[in-house]
């Protein structure tokens, strides 16, 4: 019987009770022996067309994980699962599988395993060895565009930490001879924007993004860029001004509603910065020292100021409280304090997850330097990047040696005139 949406209506309907029941129940150390067939099914479920939205997202996140509980191997599946949580808006059930950290690609060499695969603790490389998915289903821009629909994601539930995180593996994604693409520089326009509403600020890339990646980054996002150094001033009027200049470029992007955000964090980001001055401010004050972008005025009145603090509050953004005066009728808002001491049972528990995570980093970190060892593309960058820092000391070399002549020769100028 093939799955196929065209069968039979009473088969058909049979097959997909089955496919939902092997999907989720399936014995991941079987799966290993047919993972090629067993990627191509997930394929036809993550196209949209077998199952509501919901369901496939469900399928396709538990099978992702059911196979590799770490989620730490990138497959076909996770691009269909991306793309089917996005543009179904069918994003919670993903999650629990987009959340993972990717640290092995299939088609990577080196691995050295030679247990069998019905051995339980083999790591996935074992059975998604070099080669066993066809190249057209992994490519680097499908890893590219799962990095950038990730950032999407996290955007539309505004999970500004997420969306920053997952948008800085798409705009440091290697490339052919550090070609940007399109998708990165997109990603790095929506990065820009997110960092704003993340930290209020100014964000800076990575230190590995390259030069070249750089240049055209800047180059290519000049109105972002103008915004976000507008965006950490007082100069309301001028950002206001600049993100109307640019309104087509805004939606010419798909990121008019992103700089909406923006223009909406403007004064949320000056009153949070307020609790460099105060402890406790008045609301009146609060009203008068900033200014929504929207119009570059301040809040119509109290009332209205009060109302937008305690959104803050409730969202989480803002750590404070509004308090009511002595009987002076004024309302405050108290920042709290961030270094709040943490109860014995508390921090017993910080001391043990912490222990986990760095149990859990050393096994990934030490799996994956076993992995790159043996990759021959790992190894010539490494080559290269030994004989170019030997270059550069060279020539550091021969600065300080010119500097070291040329001080000598002035010094002798000036005892041969003394």
């Amino acid at each position: 019987m093939v799955l196929d949406k065209d069968a039979e209506a009473g088969k058909h309907g049979e097959l997909l009770d089955k496919t939902v029941e092997f999907l989720v129940k399936f014995d991941p150390c079987q799966v290993r022996y047919v993972v090629i067939g067993f990627l191509s099914l997930l394929q036809k479920v993550g196209a949209g067309h077998l199952f509501p939205p919901l369901v496939a997202t469900e399928l396709l996140a538990t099978a992702i994980l059911r196979l590799d509980p770490s989620g730490s191997m990138f497959t076909p599946a996770h691009l269909a699962l991306a793309r089917l949580a996005y543009t179904a808006n069918s994003v919670e059930p993903a999650l629990k599988a987009l959340d993972a950290d990717i640290l092995v690609y299939p088609n990577m060499s080196g691995s050295k395993e030679a247990r069998p695969l019905c051995d339980p603790d083999i790591p996935p490389s074992a059975f998604m060895a070099p080669g066993l998915v066809p190249s057209d289903q992994l490519k680097s821009a499908s890893i590219l565009e799962y990095n950038l629909l990730r950032g999407l994601i996290y955007i539309s539930r505004r999970d500004w930490s997420k969306a920053r995180a997952a948008l800085e593996q798409a705009i440091t994604h290697p490339s052919k001879e550090r070609a940007t693409s399109m998708m990165m520089v997109d990603a790095y326009k929506k990065w820009v924007l997110v960092g704003l509403m993340h930290q209020g600020k100014v964000p800076s890339l990575p230190t590995h993004t390259s030069p070249v990646a750089q240049t055209s980054y800047h180059a290519l996002s000049e109105p972002y860029i103008a915004i976000a150094n507008l965006f950490i001033t007082d100069r309301t009027a001028e950002l206001k001004a600049e993100v109307e200049t640019n309104r087509q470029a805004w939606e010419d992007d798909g990121n008019a509603s992103l700089v909406a955000e923006v223009m909406a964090a403007y004064q949320k980001w000056q009153i949070i910065n307020l609790r460099r001055i105060y402890q406790r401010v008045s609301i009146a004050e609060v009203r008068r020292t900033t200014l929504t972008a929207e119009t570059g005025e301040p809040l119509a009145d109290d009332q209205t100021t009060v109302a937008l603090v305690r959104e803050m509050i409730e969202s989480g953004m803002l750590n404070g409280e509004i308090q009511d005066g002595q009987g002076d009728g004024e309302s405050y808002l108290a920042f709290a304090d961030n270094q709040g001491l943490m109860s014995e049972t508390e921090f017993a528990a910080e001391v043990a997850r912490s222990h986990h995570s760095i149990q859990a980093l050393s096994q990934q970190y030490r799996f994956t330097n076993e992995r790159l060892s043996g990759s021959k593309d790992y190894v010539r960058h490494l080559y290269r990047e030994q004989k170019r820092t030997e270059m550069e000391r060279e020539a550091d070399a021969a600065v300080d040696f010119d500097a070291h002549i040329e001080d000598e020769d002035l010094m002798t100028g000036v005892l041969a005139h003394t």
